[in-house]
């Protein structure tokens, strides 16, 4: 292989983790700041993440699979920076037990990555108004009223088609299994 192509496929590789990066750096940062509670050490951590995954060789060309890799890692770095704290400010033991035992497994992010998926590709199967209900009750997190005013139907249409929707995800996910 020449040097040409090396360089090559090392900035494809950079495009293409820098692009998964860029898609969930704010999801990241929102775990981060739950675990670490200072945005700026949320973010700090997150930029740290994204210069380990450019240095990891052999990461596979899958987005789920990368973005489970990079919440490992941010993970990972979080600890190592509550444990920097501790030994540099001598803090108590209260800061490591704010730092929660059940971060989520590799196995655990993937398996809620193909949840999400599943669910979005069962949405896409739903009529246009009740795709509508169900992401307004969801995403925006309206109630039943304001969704059935902003839609002009009654709150039991809202209902039935927000149920019609649940369903078809629920029949979705367990065939997913």
């Amino acid at each position: 292989m020449t040097s040409d192509s090396n360089d090559a496929e090392g900035a494809a590789r950079t495009r293409y983790v820098t692009q998964v990066f860029e898609r969930f750096r704010a999801p990241l940062t929102r775990y981060l700041k739950s675990l670490l509670a200072r945005r700026e050490d949320a973010e700090d951590v997150a930029q740290e993440t994204y210069v380990r995954l450019l240095g990891a060789g052999g990461l596979e060309q899958s987005d789920v699979r990368l973005r489970a890799y990079m919440f490992k890692v941010a993970t990972n770095l979080a600890y190592d920076r509550f444990r920097e704290r501790r030994v540099r400010k001598h803090d108590s033991d209260a800061v490591l037990e704010s730092v929660p035992h059940n971060a989520p497994s590799i196995e655990r992010i993937v398996t809620m990555e193909q949840s999400i998926a599943i669910v979005k590709r069962a949405l896409l199967e739903l009529p246009p108004r009740c795709r509508e209900v169900f992401l307004l009750r969801v995403s925006a997190e309206q109630s039943y009223e304001d969704i059935a005013e902003r839609l002009g139907v009654s709150k039991r249409t809202v209902e039935r088609e927000m149920q019609h929707a649940l369903d078809l995800c629920q029949r979705r996910l367990k065939e997913g299994e």
